[in-house]
């Protein structure tokens, strides 16, 4: 690192007004630096030579901003003039080419204009009054007075439209110097010849200077930005040199490794794949890697050209003998297209069908593919016998799906007009007597065909909902309680309050105790059923849920009360119960489906060391999302007991509800 940066010069440092830019350096830099890499030592120093000569022409080539002399209008004493003259010299100074190095004369018209007028104004008013007039009937607007309005809205017009223009171009160039910055930014990373680079890097400096002004928010922020960019680009050419050498070196080592590959490949026994191989080597020797320095270029190519020549040679002795495979591949590759034909033919009829048959094709596809050459003339042929007959086979399976999608989306529809129609009986006044209504609605649901499972789960889980609501009120009588009903009512209400006062140990296992008591007395208490009981259960476990969070209990003892009340209030809600179901079930699934991916990536690690960190990390996955099935199964098992209890539950009641109806018939029949 002896040598000093190259850095802008002075001159570059300062923010250029109007500049006509000439290089006169860029011609002779462009016709004398070879661009040969390996030249690399060349560049750097004509580099250096032209970018010195141009920073030393810059001073004189830069035109400086002229000397605008002052306008003649500043001089004039415009007191001394009359309205008539003040209105003329405001129309010619306005229209003039200089009118906006003039503001602060027409500001000055303007300040003798109106005070001229208002003596004007006073005089008229007290001839006015003079002659009877009554002060607030006074009234005056002269033509002059018309005149110069009219003469400063056209100033003020043509003011408004300049400045409007100026803050567009401002716009314009600013977005234009941003993206010279962003060009420069990237010359440091490009991977190009160091020339072009900094002909390039030459042009978008003189695109800066030759782009317009910005507005001074953004100037001087701007202006540091493309001053420091000029400075990492200086630095660039200074490290450009040293990094080169390191390149050169790097590049010899990797074409030596090469080399060696090359070498090897005469020992491997098939010669298709090591010509392969070769093909592959000799796109990394020419794509993938850069020069070398010149002494050791062409040692190294006439190496790679000999171990590339006796592979040559092997496969030429190889063609010599495969005219009889190529023939056999031939019947191979005419028995598939046979067999892809027949099932393109045999056009199957469902969705399932297809799939299988999609899948069988896909196969031969693959088959076809695998086997080895056949003789040239006869291989064009084929190709494009398999690719026709794919075609026609994708064409068939587009068009039933086609015709599929519209029969999913009917059915789709047919389902959204079911889910408003049991939603409207469900929201009507009289929905009690639509019970035979809803019940026609579940059968033609039933009815209606094939929709794709997610999106059938979604409208499933709409409907059930709706129909479910229905249902329940019919049950429960909706709001309606009997005598019975609303005495078990006050007695939950009464062991709600009685939570309310009373006082629970602190101790953990006291607690538990007085916990379980509660359970047993509050579960003694019969259903009412519906929405009421539903919003009891609520009252109760929240009560008891802010009580065992204000007792520092252990985690497992906190969690097994906390279920027990989650159990209390999901018995009572079957809406959210089998929501919580589906939600379980569907992670299940997840998880089963993560963890037979997880077991199938092991799989690649079969030969690699258990200690592979890759290996580790997916043994770790596996623990975790077993970890996570487990718990989701215990979840699982844990509401479908509840699931069952509840419909134990509802199965007694309606018993229940029997036999007193046939009591009550009894008693009547008596």
């Amino acid at each position: 690192m002896g040598e000093k940066s190259q850095k802008p010069s002075a001159e570059e440092t300062k923010e250029p007004q109007n500049i006509d830019y000439f290089d006169q350096g860029e011609t002779t830099l462009n016709e004398e630096i070879t661009t040969e890499v390996i030249d690399n030592q060349k560049i750097q120093d004509k580099i250096q030579e032209s970018t010195t000569e141009i920073e030393t022409k810059q001073e004189g080539d830069r035109v400086k901003k002229p000397t605008i002399p002052p306008d003649k209008a500043s001089e004039i004493d415009y007191s001394k003039f009359n309205i008539q003259e003040l209105i003329e010299a405001f129309s010619r100074i306005s229209s003039g080419d200089q009118w906006l190095r003039n503001q602060n004369q027409i500001q000055n018209i303007n300040r003798l204009f109106e005070e001229k007028f208002h003596k004007d104004v006073e005089a008229n008013k007290k001839v006015f009054i003079d002659k009877g007039g009554n002060e607030i009937d006074f009234f005056y607007k002269p033509e002059y007075k018309k005149k110069f309005d009219q003469i400063g809205y056209e100033y003020r017009k043509k003011k408004r439209t300049h400045y409007k223009e100026q803050e567009a171009s401002h716009k314009v160039n600013l977005e234009r110097k941003k993206t010279i910055i962003e060009e420069i930014k990237a010359l440091i990373s490009a991977d190009k010849n160091i020339n072009s680079t900094y002909k390039k890097f030459r042009t978008l400096q003189e695109s800066w200077y030759n782009t317009g002004p910005v507005s001074r928010a953004e100037n001087q922020n701007l202006w540091e930005t493309f001053k420091h960019h000029v400075e990492r680009f200086y630095d660039f050419l200074h490290l450009n040199r040293e990094l080169r050498e390191l390149d050169f070196k790097h590049n010899y080592d990797e074409k030596l490794k090469i080399i060696e590959r090359a070498e090897s490949l005469k020992n491997l026994p098939d010669i298709m794949r090591a010509s392969r191989d070769l093909n592959t080597l000799h796109k990394l020797w020419k794509n993938d890697l850069g020069p070398v320095a010149k002494e050791h270029r062409e040692a190294l190519w006439n190496r790679f050209q000999k171990a590339t020549k006796t592979i040559q040679i092997r496969r030429q002795e190889y063609q010599k003998d495969v005219s009889g495979a190529m023939k056999e591949n031939l019947g191979k590759k005419k028995a598939m297209l046979k067999e892809m034909k027949n099932l393109t033919e045999n056009e199957p009829k469902n969705h399932n069908s297809w799939q299988n048959t999609l899948k069988e094709f896909n196969e031969l596809r693959e088959t076809f593919k695998n086997i080895g050459y056949v003789p040239s003339k006869e291989s064009k042929i084929t190709w494009q016998e398999f690719r026709e007959i794919g075609r026609n086979f994708m064409q068939k399976k587009n068009i039933f799906y086609k015709h599929q999608k519209k029969e999913f989306s009917q059915n789709i529809e047919a389902k959204k007009d079911l889910i408003l129609k049991s939603k409207n009986l469900l929201n009507d006044s009289e929905w009690d007597s639509k019970v035979e209504e809803m019940k026609n609605i579940q059968k033609e649901w039933k009815s209606i065909g094939f929709v794709p499972r997610k999106l059938d789960n979604s409208l499933w889980s709409d409907f059930s909902v709706i129909h479910k609501e229905f249902f329940d009120r019919i049950k429960s009588g909706y709001q309606y309680l009997r005598p019975e009903q609303e005495e078990l009512k006050k007695e939950k209400m009464a062991a709600i309050e009685d939570l309310n006062i009373s006082r629970f140990p602190q101790d953990p296992e006291e607690l538990s105790i007085e916990l379980t008591k509660s359970f047993e007395g509050w579960n003694a208490i019969p259903k009412i059923g519906g929405q009421i009981e539903f919003e009891l259960n609520r009252k109760y476990t929240s009560k008891l849920t802010k009580i065992v969070g204000e007792v520092c209990l252990d985690k497992k003892a906190q969690k097994k009360i906390l279920f027990k009340l989650d159990s209390i209030l999901l018995q009572n809600d079957p809406d959210k119960l089998q929501k919580k179901l589906i939600e379980v079930k569907s992670s299940l699934g997840k998880h089963k489906t993560e963890l037979t991916q997880l077991q199938n990536n092991l799989e690649f690690f079969s030969h690699s060391s258990s200690e592979n960190p890759l290996f580790k990390n997916v043994e770790k996955q596996i623990k975790s999302c077993q970890t996570k099935i487990d718990k989701a199964h215990e979840e699982y098992i844990r509401l479908k007991q509840i699931d069952k209890t509840q419909m134990e539950i509802e199965s007694q009641k309606v018993i229940e509800e029997d036999n007193e109806n046939d009591e009550n018939q009894e008693s009547e029949t008596d």
